[in-house]
């Protein structure tokens, strides 16, 4: 029985937009297929499809076959126990996919409970642990947001592939996590599933671990065949655009590091209960610099970047920001001084404000009063300026596409002409063509004199645009200039 069959599949949502048309893919027992695309070009759509997920109202044409059982208008109780059990599920967004109100045990158990079964005493530690979630049973106990990005995307795959199903979806398993675990997560994910079908922007990784890749553009399949072939001689456009832009070129000058100070931390220390997440770093950012942090998931760069940005309060040492005591100072910084841009952009974004609201929200703390007409022009600007032009400014953030949401809130981050711009994992959800474009935008910002602090596991990336690269382990700098 072939495992997952997709024939002839043409998607339309309710508000006419035609997401995939005449799409045919075959996964065949044991086979590891890999779907490469653009934000917008219908990959999602080819997830949700597979799993009987479509918006309600949206009308499909086609097949798609998953262990010889139709998806496409089956009954929703069919639906439900092929999920997990038949066709496993590993979410893009880990924060998304799991209830903030439950601990992360009960995200992991749901993979039984939700099929009426009783997981077997100690599965789900023993499962965290394998995964590389070190003293797993505690750390179960806690919630998503005590957990970085990196940890709950292994807690995801952990639930999506328990029942070893017949073919597993991976929608970005490893945006999240650094280069090392994201080889372990993919060998586990092949050890526990019969069929992949993986969904990646990470050109790299699917070459090691894939057969086969299809190249989707517009909602079709512009390209397809084995991955060694395809990546190393692309015959189409689409596909030789994405392999150029996936291997950048390191930076080969550096800013000068005699600017302005705009943040500077010494010996800053932060704890979370046992764990010692930042351990006496001290760091110094300047003006028109770009200094990235590398590290394994749970090394502490996301704490120690929210260090940087005043966000958090240490339990030692200081944060200065623009030569101020940003915690024991009487003068205020300007608003929007310093901006973040989240790991998590989805949650970043509320979703209910049209993205013209939430785009030119930073304008008021400034004092301005633009008319909803002028923000609404000055929206769609902000949009162009991340490639994202053909977006209307009255769309929510629900109908975008994780790597849509992660270039909205880039976007909504420069609108407020920051001195200092904190990005924790930016191009993370980002096709190769996209992450390109948003490394050369943010080395356009940082030539212009504004600092930038960025959080990555991609090594590479951040070797493209940055004037340093430091390395965390254990909550510590251990390499690099200080």
């Amino acid at each position: 029985m072939t495992p997952l069959v997709v024939d002839e599949l043409t998607v339309t949502y309710p508000n006419g937009h035609r997401a995939l048309h005449r799409v045919c893919l075959r996964v065949g027992e044991g086979e590891r297929w890999a779907v490469v695309g653009r934000s917008g070009s219908g990959k999602t759509t080819l997830v949700r499809a597979i799993l009987g997920l479509l918006p309600a109202g949206s009308t499909t044409s086609g097949s798609v076959r998953v262990d010889g059982r139709e998806v496409l208008g089956a009954p929703e109780a069919e639906l439900r126990a092929l999920r997990g059990q038949v066709v496993g599920y590993v979410p893009q967004n880990p924060f998304a996919a799991c209830d903030p109100l439950r601990t992360v045990a009960h995200h992991v158990r749901e993979a039984w409970t939700s099929h009426g079964r009783t997981p077997p005493d100690g599965a789900v530690a023993t499962a965290l642990g394998r995964v590389g979630i070190e003293d797993a049973g505690r750390r179960a106990a806690q919630y998503p947001h005590q957990w970085s990005g990196g940890m709950l995307q292994r807690a995801t795959l952990v639930a999506g592939t328990a029942h070893t199903p017949a073919v597993t979806i991976a929608d970005e398993p490893t945006s999240a996590l650094d280069a090392e675990l994201a080889e372990e997560v993919l060998a586990l994910v092949r050890r526990t599933c019969g069929a992949l079908l993986l969904i990646s922007h990470d050109l790299a990784l699917v070459g090691r671990h894939t057969d086969a890749v299809a190249i989707l553009a517009a909602g079709q399949v512009v390209e397809s065949g084995p991955t060694t072939s395809l990546l190393r001689t692309p015959t189409t456009a689409e596909a030789a655009a994405l392999v150029a832009a996936s291997a950048p070129a390191p930076r080969r000058t550096a800013a000068p590091r005699g600017g302005r100070t705009v943040a500077e931390v010494r010996d800053v220390a932060k704890r979370y209960g046992a764990v010692r997440a930042v351990d006496r770093v001290s760091l110094r950012i300047a003006a028109g610099e770009a200094v990235g942090i590398v590290g394994r998931s749970g090394s502490g760069k996301s704490t120690l970047a929210r260090l940087v940005g005043g966000i958090e309060r240490p339990d030692g040492g200081s944060v200065h920001l623009d030569g101020r005591d940003a915690w024991n100072g009487r003068r205020r910084l300007r608003p929007g001084f310093v901006m973040p841009v989240f790991q998590d952009p989805v949650a970043s974004l509320d979703r209910r404000w049209a993205l013209w609201r939430t785009l030119t929200e930073p304008l008021i703390p400034r004092g301005e009063r633009p008319s909803r007409a002028e923000r609404r022009k000055r929206a769609a600007r902000a949009l162009a300026r991340v490639g994202l032009d053909d977006v209307d400014v009255d769309r929510l953030p629900g109908s975008l596409s994780v790597g849509q949401a992660q270039r909205v809130a880039i976007a909504r981050a420069l609108v407020a002409e920051p001195a200092l711009l904190i990005a924790d994992e930016p191009t993370a959800s980002l096709d190769v063509a996209a992450a390109a474009a948003i490394t050369d935008l943010l080395r356009g910002l940082v030539d212009s004199g504004t600092a930038l602090l960025v959080v990555s596991h991609d090594r590479v990336r951040l070797e493209s645009f940055a004037d340093r690269v430091l390395t965390m382990r254990a909550g510590r700098l251990i390499e690099g200039d200080r």
